[in-house]
């Protein structure tokens, strides 16, 4: 499933850059798969990227910002609503309540790391 479909063309590649930060936290190690299917709810998942111990050298405050943020606008857009986030059954299933896998770059991107 991709993000909703009545995005205008800006909303969707708002969307995809949620995506990414999704698929970024879980490369980071900011949560796993179980974390994200034993969520509850988006603010589970924001509060488990804020109180994530990642490896050292890993681990930027600015990252950790980003990603949460990234998530708040996910939830603020509709992609990540509870009824979405409870449905997930990994970060990369996630990622794909997003606009990310209409982006032509999805196999080879890496992700953001700061959302404008």
């Amino acid at each position: 499933m991709a993000g909703l479909s009545t995005y205008p063309i800006s909303l969707q590649v708002q969307s995809a850059d949620v995506g990414y930060a999704i698929m970024q936290g879980g490369k980071q190690a900011y949560y796993t798969d179980a974390q994200v299917v034993a969520a509850t709810s988006l603010q589970d998942i924001i509060d488990i990227v804020n109180a994530a111990v990642v490896s050292p050298g890993a681990e930027s405050q600015a990252q950790r910002t980003s990603i949460a943020r990234a998530l708040a606008v996910g939830g603020a857009l509709g992609d990540l609503s509870t009824v979405r986030v409870q449905a997930a059954t990994s970060i990369q299933n996630l990622a794909e309540q997003t606009w990310v896998t209409n982006d032509p770059n999805y196999v080879t991107h890496l992700g953001v790391n700061l959302l404008p």
